[in-house]
């Protein structure tokens, strides 16, 4: 079943937006061009494999026509058909309702060379041209998407700058997509489709110009009248009209407001951190603040309201790995100490060390006891109060690197204090020492104290990033290579559990058994544990990332020399 279809970038030939856009035909299922280099290019792109009916993007198409189920199309600011200015609003994607699919069927596409369309180039297929595909055609399916009139007009008709018309929006250079109307009657009903006399299928009347079989595995396949049909198609009148189809209760295609007060009291679950439809002004916005929803376009804000989680939720939680508190690849030349005991204060705990091949560094974990964690809850408990009040300022950050167009935003929130730390958000991020959440201050105490106890070591952190995950986010794999950073990196994990993950930097795979795998190092932490990287190299030949089972905070302190940025 398909949920949503995106129209983006040059239409394909004879694609339209017809009739304000209530009929929207256009090619689906994959497949399409490929770019294989600048030569390549110069030339006109590379049309790929036949488009099958078993392909499994064309079955879902196919299978939702069957049942007559309604989906929702997205276009973005490169879809040319549609005749409203979308990068004018600073608008990348636009949601245009439900639609169910009336036709689906088969055509014969080939490559042209490439046309010059004034300020662009286009690169347009034609049919029964030339191609590198059997006899040189390409089969590749089209699908025509009808408006669901349950919902009225839609939106974009009265929207100011509008340029369309009752007329078809068609392709630049392709004129007469359509054959001139004739008058419907308003009680006709449509008859059955034709039938081929090669394979016994039944094909609608596509096109103007007579009916052709549509069925790609028909020996008459796209031939009129046993011949190759002209290059230049229009589509028959009768085909644009509107299909009959049992009016449903499609309900609200926008997303339901945000609870300002959730029924189990939970502001951390997977939907709270996705976005919302303002309806002000009717832009959708990622949630990018902790605190509440606010809209990127107008600022209008939806306040929420609920609980603090505190660790002993999250004491039994079940793990998806098969290992306790860590493992570690047998041939990756990681050597790990036996456990060891420290003393808290108010009783025992263990540390364990592994120590890196070729001297690299060592990680140690620090774990701690649910004794041990009367300090960690209490800063748990005050990360949460000031995020919630905006004295700690969580926030989503642009990623600074990712193949999307637009804004993405990081997969958790986060707060820096101290010197700047560019990989997330730099100066914008960072608030003084002098400013410093209480929170953090007494997370950086406790990594401190803890180092001190089961390591002996004393080092001065002038920096701590805090990291906030609601549920199902995370932390991608990365380096804490961050120019002027010391030696040694310390982390707090607070909450929900969590399996950190390293693996060696992909330019150093070669130094591995063939057999070994990437990953050479996993830990789980749990509430009040310290992950302690010591020795710089860490971050030079290994990456690492975070993947929680909940709600989880985390505060990871280093010392960046502020010389460095100059």
């Amino acid at each position: 079943m398909v949920k949503g279809y995106l129209l983006s970038a040059f239409s394909a030939n004879r694609d339209i937006f017809h009739n304000h856009g209530k009929l929207i035909v256009s090619h689906g299922g994959g497949r399409g061009s490929e770019t294989l280099n600048n030569k390549t290019l110069q030339k006109g792109p590379v049309l790929a494999s036949d488009q099958l009916a078993e392909d499994k993007s064309v079955r879902a198409l196919l299978r939702t026509m069957e049942l007559k189920r309604p989906l929702a199309l997205l276009i973005d600011d490169k879809y040319s058909l549609f005749p409203y200015d979308l990068h004018s609003r600073g608008c990348a994607y636009a949601v245009l309702g439900f639609y169910r699919i009336a036709h689906a069927w088969g055509t014969c596409f080939s490559r042209l060379n490439t046309l010059s369309l004034g300020l662009r180039t286009s690169f347009c297929l034609a049919e029964k041209q030339n191609a590198s595909g059997s006899n040189g055609q390409v089969v590749r399916y089209k699908f025509a998407f009808q408006w669901c009139q349950e919902q009225g007009d839609p939106w974009w008709w009265n929207e100011p700058g509008t340029t369309a018309s009752h007329d078809a929006a068609v392709v630049p250079l392709l004129e007469n997509i359509i054959a001139p109307p004739t008058p419907p009657s308003p009680t006709s009903i449509p008859g059955p489709d034709p039938t081929c006399q090669s394979c016994g299928g039944a094909s609608p009347q596509v096109y103007s110009e007579g009916w052709m079989c549509l069925k790609p595995n028909c020996p008459a396949f796209f031939t009129l009248d046993g011949h190759a049909p002209p290059v230049s198609l229009s589509y028959a009148n009768t085909f644009v009209q509107p299909v009959p189809f049992a009016q449903l209760d499609l309900g609200d295609i926008r997303p339901p407001q945000p609870t300002s007060h959730p029924q189990d009291g939970l502001l951390t679950t997977r939907h709270s951190c996705r976005g919302w439809h303002c309806r002000k002004c009717g832009r959708f916005s990622s949630r990018f603040k902790w605190e509440n929803w606010e809209c990127r376009n107008c600022g209008n804000v939806a306040e929420v309201h609920g609980d603090h989680r505190i660790a002993a939720e999250f004491r039994h939680q079940v793990q998806g790995e098969h290992f306790i508190q860590h493992r570690h690849a047998a041939r990756s030349g990681i050597i790990k100490s036996n456990t060891q005991m420290y003393n808290y204060g108010r009783g025992f705990s263990t540390f364990v060390t592994f120590t890196l091949p070729h001297s690299r560094g060592k990680i140690h974990v620090i774990f701690s006891s649910p004794f041990a964690n009367r300090t960690a809850d209490g800063i748990l408990g005050m990360y949460q109060d000031e995020a919630v009040k905006g004295k700690l300022r969580f926030r989503r950050w642009p990623l600074r690197s990712h193949k999307c167009r637009g804004t993405l935003l990081t997969n958790y929130f986060s707060q820096n204090t101290g010197e700047e730390y560019h990989y997330v958000a730099g100066t914008e991020n960072t608030v003084p020492w002098e400013k410093a959440p209480g929170a953090v201050i007494a997370a950086r105490a406790l990594i401190n104290e803890r180092m001190k106890q089961a390591l002996g070591l004393d080092y001065e952190f002038n920096e701590v990033l805090s990291a906030g995950y609601m549920e199902k986010q995370k932390m991608a794999f990365h380096s804490d290579a961050e120019r002027g950073l010391g030696t040694t990196v310390a982390s707090l994990s607070l909450g929900a559990s969590a399996y950190m993950h390293f693996r060696l930097h992909a330019q150093f795979t070669k130094e591995l058994p063939e057999d070994c795998s990437r990953e050479v190092l996993s830990l789980y932490l749990r509430h009040g544990d310290v992950v302690v990287m010591e020795g710089a190299d860490i971050q030079k030949y290994y990456e690492h990332t975070v993947v929680p089972l909940n709600f989880r905070i985390a505060a990871t302190a280093r010392y960046i020399d502020s010389s460095n940025h100059q």
